[in-house]
């Protein structure tokens, strides 16, 4: 495989677009430093993050970006971010963040980001708690130091934990009736560490494999919107270009008008 490594350039202003993007979302917020982020819609350009401010690079000739190997490639061995399907409601994970997904209406690729540590599930198209998510990403970058080994605590699961290896978190276990301990970094007696983690079994169509619902509004003639349902607080519009489509929160979360997501009743307005 022939792999072009990444330098450092000169930082510069972030430029570029996004489709439809939430000009307030910023894709660098919740990240490592030195991570690098996918371009939504152009395989040969990428961003470095830094203090949580993107910074805009690209890639050689004959060449694209993987967000997995955090290298440029070359176009046969590069595992691209996705496209938007050009009709029909769907999403995928924007690589690397955790919490931020591209949302796809009608060939539009819309960025949006999870709040209070909500993360994007990508079984269900949404917003959701991290147990059910157990998402590492957006905290190991490439570069491995032997003196500063990065371990990260899983949110789905007391005994689990990952470790930063080669820019990617791998799942580590601990044994039968030990739990990991993030303050030494190690597994440990369970009465030493007091994990709760609790999940439920739940069914949640995604939206890609349910058929969009019609907005029941006027939607504005321009631009993307994220409108609060009328009657349901568990719901909300979605407008694009004067069209309209309904979509659910994950059970057990609210549509916060101000944000434009989905987020735990006790966020929202605050």
């Amino acid at each position: 495989m022939m792999i072009y490594p990444i330098t450092l350039l000169a930082i510069v202003a972030l430029i570029g677009s996004f489709g439809a993007t939430d000009a307030d979302i910023n894709i660098c917020s919740n990240v490592v430093d030195n991570l690098f982020l996918p371009h939504v819609s152009n395989c040969t350009k990428y961003y470095l993050c830094m203090s949580e401010t993107a910074i805009p690079r690209e890639c050689p000739k004959d060449y694209y970006f993987d967000s997995r190997d955090q290298e440029c490639v070359g176009v046969m061995e590069a595992s691209c971010i996705p496209s938007c399907k050009a009709r029909g409601l769907e999403s995928f994970s924007y690589d690397r963040t955790c919490n931020k997904y591209v949302l796809c209406f009608d060939g539009t690729p819309v960025v949006r980001a999870c709040s209070d540590g909500l993360q994007y599930n990508s079984q269900t198209d949404r917003c959701d708690y991290p147990q059910y998510v157990d998402c590492a990403d957006n905290l190991c970058i490439r570069e491995n130091n032997p003196e500063d080994i990065v371990f990260i605590p899983s949110k789905a699961s007391c005994s689990k934990y990952y470790v930063c290896l080669n820019g990617l978190p791998t799942v580590q276990n601990c044994s039968n009736g030990l739990q990991y301990n993030s303050k030494t970094e190690s597994c440990d007696f369970a009465s030493k560490v007091n994990c709760t983690v609790e999940s439920l079994q739940r069914n949640i169509l995604p939206f890609a494999r349910a058929p969009p619902r019609s907005a029941d509004i006027k939607c504005p003639s321009e631009g993307a919107h994220f409108i609060a349902h009328q009657k349901r607080p568990d719901a909300y519009y979605y407008c694009l270009n004067g069209r309209g489509v309904i979509l659910d929160c994950t059970p057990g979360l609210v549509f916060d008008a101000q944000r434009g997501e989905c987020r735990e009743p006790r966020f929202v307005g605050a």
